[in-house]
This record gives structure tokens, C-alpha cells and sequence, in this order.
């Protein structure tokens, strides 16, 4: 590294630089960077890789850990489970205004809220909302919370402690206060060589290189990237190396005072040869100029690509694991290598810098784009070091432009050995893999319905800031009910083709593109697509400049038939047939119809302006492709988050209200049905 040439000066670059910035600078922290990143003796490398761990830090570097096999919640789950209850069984009497002796605490309807994907702007929407639910009451009564893509960053905030308590509020503030500045400032670069946080951001990524993968992907450094300014507190002398871990986050849950947070990933286990084919089928259509054979080309990607899989993994504090598969792994041992349902090493829990990387994988469109938009950052580099960057980004130019410059994130496989022990359908040959990939869940399902599928959630929560259509993920989350068997999830719901009122860039229903892909990348150029094609529209009738480079809108204007969504919406499956042919809207319902819905409500609450709150600001300006957000828009969208939340309220209470009312009366005719049993009994052998 000592003979690397070092550029004289820099070009201008189409980003806004520090006024104070200079190449010296950059050189300087590079320098002192590459040095630390070196192998020798002293250096931080050798200090984080080769040193023992610390036991305080990482106790679990004394623990061995076996695969659990089976479909049920773990045991740890359970116990949660029950001492929520007893914590909520105060809090859901204030907000029904009901006597604590009323309330059964079998009864409580189980809530769960969950956040979309959609970059800082998902996050701040996530935080607003917990915000308003933790000031009006109904935070105590959730039981479970759950993020994709951005969202999971406000859960990481929230739940590590970064900001200094476990309040959402606080945890906003701390959002607002560190997005102000981009993960690619001077900063950055400062705290990656200045004590104690260098250290600190450092240790996933190099424990990862090290590690049994032996590698250290983009996601990974993005993730370091993006923690550099969310999981680092203002003051660093409160920095704590247990707020990157994820098995720390249990220490507000254990004893029921947050509801659990279930984070997302998904794994793409399309057989390669099937993808293959994909592939070659779409290249030959791009350049077909027969009409005819482009439309059978159409149709034979169409049907191969209706066997494209992904699978849905789980990251709690408690355990990471996948429910199709029915295998399970605590959380704090997530990056060893596993062999027959066994660790074969004790490591370090992997950091949650890099989960957040992974996480938010799909944080730009192409990487052709995103090297030529930091292409003035990367040619202060050393000039070997920049060619090297360049060479791997060019060498497939024509097909990196056109999907999306994330692969998934490879993990030790922990299924590893466990050939036919896994649930019947897994995929045949994922337990004879090295590496699991795992990447951004919005590429399935961009708000994250699926986990609450298998744990008896009564109502779910769903807070929307992704910029698109929502028809698609609720048919989606539909299909996926129903591939569980579940007939409880709300049908015949006429579910939204528009996100709010006015909004010309939502596509029609009819019009939704098919939605498996046949690759990771192709999945998140999709999610990348459906994030912003409303945003696309929206920012050319704005005349920004953030557009820029951003997918294209390709869909008609939604139909005007489309009635406008509110600001909050309700719809309440039914586990009779006869009441999937009705509206499933709540306000479609009587109290009467209410009562009788046994099945799953959703409330629906998008990302929608406020003008009562925060007059002509439109949530929206803020891309999730934004690197920073000033503190001012950052107070516009939590402010918009909170009073949207705190004006769905009533609504929410309503239902809740129903639920109480139909499980209570439920419970209270299986007890009749039962003692009646026992009198019949109880009469019969005394008669005999």
C-alpha cells in the first residue's frame, strides 16, 4: 500500500462537498484507514480478529448452539407472551375506559404493528407512528412489531438503546438528529479511524471477512456505512458495543415492557438453471422485433417465472429462522458454521450493522449508477484502488444497468447436514449448501404481513410510506394466507389500488406487472421499481431534481372509479365463506356484522400529507433514495407520522373494542359448552 499513487487533485463533483473539504483530508483518513485495516501486530485488524473476546461484550463466545426443528413459537417467545399479557391487562382497561377486573387477560386481542420498506423515509414514518401509539395508549396493548427494509432500522434504533432510553420519541429524535448528515461525509470517514468508534463500526464487517464466508460483501459496508450514523449516539460516551447486538434487545422484552420486534429477509431458492433460463428468455425479448414472438417469449417467461421461490426468515432477539423450513437458531448465533443441527465453533454474534445492511440491500437502482453518482468520492482514492473498483463495476456493464447492484448477503448455511429433516416442500438440496443468501424482504412483500401469519395475531397495523400501488402487497400477503391455509385473513376486500387521494402515478390493478423475478437482482430491481413509481410521476410534476437516474413510471393513471383511501382504513376477514362475498371494511360494518367477522383486521394507515398538521408539505418529496434528510423535513414527516396515527385512534379502538368483545364472548361459550359436558357426565354416572 506504500506505493499506491495518491491523486493531486479531484474533479468536480455533482454532489454537495463539506465546505471545509480538502484531498488531504481525505488522503489522511484513508491512510490512516488502510493502515488499521492492515494484518500486522497492533493494528485494529488484529486487534478486533485475533484478540479474545470480551465475556461482557459477547458471552455467547461461551455457548454452544443446536438447530430446533418444529413449527411452534419458541419457548422464550411464549414466556414473553405471557408476561405482555400481565402488562397489558392494565393499559388495554384505560384505553377500552373499562374497570381492570373487567379484563380477562385470555381475551386481549393480539396486535401487532408493522412498518414498510421505503428507505429514511420508512424509518421516520415507523418512528412518527410509535410516537403517536405510544402516547394515546396503544403501544402498551401490541404485542408484536415488526419492520421491512427501512423500518427495521427504526426498530434497531428503538430496541438497541442507541438513543439513550426505549421511547419512541426519543428514538425519533435521535433519527432526526443523525440522518441530517449522509453516510458518506467526512464523518464517516472520521469515526471509522478515531477511537472508540472505529472499534465499534468495524468489528462486524472485519469478524465477517474472517469469518467461515471469508468474504465482506457491498451490503455489508453499506450497512457499516448507514450504522456510522444511525447506531452511534450523539454523545459517543455512551457508545456501547451491545447496542449492535440483536440479542441484546431482549433486555426490554424479557419481562413484557416493548412488544417483541420481528425483523425481515428473504432467501431466493430458485434452482440456478431455472434462473438461467429466465434470463435468456428476457434477453431475447428485449431484442425481438416480432411482435408475435416477443408475445411467446412473454407468455414462457410468464410461466417459468410462476415457479420462482423465496423463502421468509425471522430475525428476533430471541431466534432467526424460517418457518417453511421449520429450523431455528438463536439469535446470537447467526454467522457460525453449523453441521448436522450443531455449532461447529463459538463466534461472536454477528453485528447488527451488518443485519442492517442486509436488511436495507435495495438502497439504490443500479449499480452503474450509483458508481458513477460517488465517482467523484472514489478517484480520491489510490489509483490502483479506484481501477480495481472500476474494473468489477464495467466488466459487465450491459447487464449491470439494468438490474439492481445488491447480491445477497452469503451466511454460514445452518442448515447444513440436516437432510430430510426439515418440513416437507423445503427446498431438496438447501442443506448441503455452504452459504445462505439473504437480502431485503421488500422484494416479496414490502410490508411484513408474513410473520404474524403463524402466531394468532388478531389485528395487524400496517403502516404504509412505500410509494406505490398497495393492491399488490395485499394480494400478496392474501396469497400467502391462503397458501397457509388460512381462511381468517380479509377477503373479498376490494383492497386499494391507490396509496392517497390524487395520486396519478399508482398503477391500475389490472395493470400490476408479474410479481415473482427470476434472480435477487431482477427482485430488487422490482422492489426498486414499485418503491418509486409513484414518486417518479409525483417528482416530475415537482420539478426535482432527485428523479434523477430513478426508475420510470410505465403505468396508466389508476381508474377514477377508485374511491380515495382515507387516512386510515379497516378491513376484518371472516372464516365463513358467506362473508368473504360482503365488504370487509369496517366501516361497511354495523356493530352487529362487527361482532360476528371472527378473522384477522388490518388497519391500513399510509403516508399521507396532513394539512391540518403540517400545511402543504407532501411526505413524499423525501426519496428513499436520500442519503440525508434535514432536520426540518425530518420534523415535517414525524410530525405528519404522528398526527395520521393519532387520527386513526378512534377507529382503532373500535375495533379493538370488538375484538375484546368477541373473544370474551367466545371464552365464555366454550366454558359453558364445557361445564354443560361436565354436568351431562357427572349426571350419566351417577345414573348408571
Amino acid at each position: 500500500m506504500s506505493t499506491w499513487t495518491w491523486p493531486t487533485s479531484f474533479p468536480a463533483p455533482d454532489i454537495q462537498w463539506p465546505s471545509s473539504f480538502s484531498v488531504a483530508d481525505l488522503q489522511e483518513r484513508m491512510s490512516a484507514l488502510l493502515l488499521e485495516l492492515g494484518l500486522g501486530p497492533g493494528s485494529l485488524y488484529d486487534e478486533i480478529v485475533n484478540s479474545p473476546p470480551d465475556p461482557t461484550v459477547n458471552p455467547e463466545c461461551e455457548w454452544d448452539a443446536e438447530v430446533r426443528l418444529g413449527e411452534e413459537l419458541c419457548l422464550a417467545e411464549r414466556a414473553f407472551l405471557g408476561e405482555r399479557k400481565r402488562r397489558m391487562k392494565a393499559a388495554f382497561a384505560r384505553l377500552m375506559n373499562v374497570p381492570e377486573s373487567d379484563i380477562d387477560e385470555r381475551d386481549l386481542p393480539i396486535v401487532a404493528i408493522a412498518g414498510s420498506g421505503g428507505g429514511y423515509r420508512a424509518m421516520l414514518n415507523t418512528l412518527g407512528s410509535l410516537t403517536a401509539a405510544n402516547s394515546n395508549g396503544i403501544l402498551d396493548c401490541v404485542m408484536y412489531t415488526a419492520g421491512v427494509s427501512g423500518s427495521c432500522w427504526a426498530l434497531g434504533i428503538l430496541y438497541s438503546g442507541v438513543a439513550g432510553s426505549h421511547v419512541p420519541g426519543d428514538a425519533a429524535a435521535h433519527a432526526k438528529e443523525r440522518i441530517q448528515t449522509s453516510y458518506l461525509d467526512m464523518e464517516t470517514l472520521d469515526a471509522l479511524v478515531t477511537p472508540p468508534t472505529n472499534k465499534y463500526l468495524l468489528t462486524g464487517i472485519l469478524r465477517k471477512a474472517a469469518g467461515p464466508t471469508g468474504t465482506a460483501s457491498l451490503v455489508d459496508l453499506y450497512g457499516t456505512l448507514l450504522s456510522s450514523r444511525l447506531f452511534i449516539p450523539t454523545d459517543v460516551r455512551r457508545l456501547d458495543p451491545r447496542h449492535l447486538s440483536l440479542h441484546f434487545f431482549r433486555r426490554n422484552i424479557d419481562n413484557g415492557a416493548l412488544p417483541l420486534p420481528i425483523l425481515s429477509a428473504i432467501q431466493h431458492v430458485t434452482p440456478p438453471e431455472n434462473a438461467e433460463k429466465i434470463r435468456e428468455v428476457a434477453d431475447e425479448k428485449a431484442f425481438s422485433v416480432d411482435d408475435e414472438r416477443a408475445r411467446s417469449l412473454d407468455n414462457k417467461q410468464h410461466r417459468l417465472e410462476k415457479n420462482i421461490r423465496w423463502l421468509w426468515y425471522e430475525f428476533t432477539p430471541y431466534e432467526v429462522g424460517c418457518d417453511e423450513l421449520g429450523a431455528w437458531i438463536p439469535s446470537w448465533a447467526l454467522g457460525r458454521q453449523f453441521m448436522n443441527g450443531r455449532n461447529l465453533e463459538r463466534r461472536p454474534e454477528l453485528s447488527f450493522s451488518i443485519l442492517a445492511g442486509i436488511f436495507g440491500s435495495a438502497f439504490c437502482a443500479s449499480l452503474k449508477h450509483y458508481f458513477r453518482e460517488v465517482e467523484p468520492i472514489l478517484k480520491l482514492l489510490p489509483v490502483q484502488l479506484y481501477n480495481w473498483l472500476e474494473e468489477i463495476v464495467t466488466e459487465n456493464e450491459g447487464d449491470l444497468g439494468l438490474i439492481h447492484p445488491v447480491l445477497p448477503d452469503q451466511l454460514p448455511n445452518f442448515l447444513k447436514g440436516l437432510d430430510g429433516q426439515l418440513r416437507f416442500g423445503s427446498p431438496p438440496d438447501i442443506t448441503e449448501q455452504d452459504t445462505l443468501g439473504f437480502m431485503d424482504a421488500g422484494a416479496e412483500l414490502n410490508i411484513p404481513y408474513y410473520p404474524f401469519l403463524r402466531r394468532s395475531v388478531d389485528c395487524v397495523i400496517a403502516l404504509d410510506a412505500s410509494a406505490d400501488s398497495q393492491d399488490l402487497w395485499f394480494t400478496r400477503a392474501e396469497e400467502l394466507a391462503a397458501k397457509r391455509g388460512l381462511r381468517t385473513w380479509p377477503r373479498g376486500a376490494t383492497w386499494p389500488a391507490r396509496v392517497r387521494p390524487g395520486d396519478e402515478g399508482a398503477a391500475q390493478t389490472s395493470r400490476v406487472p408479474p410479481f415473482e423475478a427470476s434472480t435477487p437482482d431482477t427482485a430488487n430491481m422490482k422492489l426498486a421499481q414499485t418503491q418509486e413509481s409513484a414518486l417518479a410521476k409525483q417528482t416530475d410534476r415537482q420539478g426535482s431534481t432527485e428523479r434523477r437516474g430513478m426508475p420510470k413510471d410505465n403505468e396508466n393513471p389508476a381508474s377514477n372509479s377508485q374511491q380515495p383511501l382515507s387516512s386510515c382504513e379497516v378491513w376484518i376477514g371472516s372464516s365463513q365463506s358467506t362473508d368473504s362475498e360482503v365488504s370487509a371494511r369496517l366501516d361497511d360494518l354495523d356493530e352487529a356484522a362487527l361482532l360476528r367477522r371472527d378473522g384477522i383486521a388490518v388497519v391500513y394507515i399510509p403516508l399521507m400529507p396532513n394539512e391540518r398538521r403540517v400545511p402543504g408539505f407532501d411526505p413524499f418529496s423525501i426519496s428513499t433514495w436520500r442519503r440525508e434528510v434535514s432536520q426540518e423535513e425530518s420534523q415535517r414527516l414525524l410530525d405528519v407520522a404522528e398526527a395520521n396515527f393519532l387520527e386513526s385512534r378512534e377507529k382503532i379502538v373500535r375495533l379493538l373494542r370488538a375484538v375484546w368483545m368477541r373473544k370474551k364472548t367466545e371464552r365464555r361459550r366454550r366454558q359453558w359448552k364445557a361445564r354443560l359436558a361436565h354436568l351431562r357426565d357427572h349426571l350419566g354416572s351417577n345414573l348408571h
